[in-house]
């Protein structure tokens, strides 16, 4: 093997080579009919499948639904819940609304920073958090709020926010 064969296979993660298509196809093949009509709810069953929409799943998307890059991508960016990286194992989701925002949530996002180094629509290197923003989670009586995957934390005092996450940290 030469040394630039060997620079290209290092350079090839082993998820990229192993990028699983059925999956996706699947999802093309139950559709009524191949359309951009159904781009939404494909977007959202292609990232209940991968976590998140794999560049490799929106290729085949452009070509069977004939739909542009720009389109499918226009779509992902007003759409917060559309991501187009990989999440980590928990997304915490700090709400920002008017109780949340005079109870501490941008110190709650700061804290999250200080500690994993991740900004709002970032992921830790260890792939344990990526941090998101919610306009209002309806729970105004329980600011400031964090959503961790699924656990929900109101009346969260910004500074136990590293405690609460620590928890999740001593679980892997």
């Amino acid at each position: 093997m030469t040394t630039t064969e060997t620079e290209v296979k290092e350079e090839t993660s082993p998820e990229e080579e192993a990028f699983d298509y059925s999956k996706v196809e699947e999802i093309i093949e139950s559709l009524p009919q191949k359309s951009r009509r159904h781009l939404i709810p494909v977007l959202q069953r292609v990232q209940g499948a991968y976590r998140y929409l794999p560049e490799e799943a929106m290729d085949i998307l452009i070509e069977e639904l004939k739909i542009s890059r720009a389109e499918i991508y226009g779509v992902i960016s007003f759409y917060p819940g559309l991501m187009i990286t990989e999440p980590g194992k928990y997304i915490l989701k700090v709400c920002v609304g008017t109780a949340c925002f005079v109870k501490g949530c941008e110190i709650i996002c700061n804290k999250v920073d200080e500690q994993y180094h991740i900004k709002v629509g970032e992921t830790d290197e260890k792939k344990l958090f990526t941090l998101q923003t919610a306009s209002c989670m309806g729970n105004c009586g329980a600011a400031p709020i964090l959503v961790v995957g699924d656990d929900f934390y109101g009346n969260l005092d910004p500074e136990e926010t590293l405690s609460t996450l620590g928890s999740y940290e001593d679980k892997e």
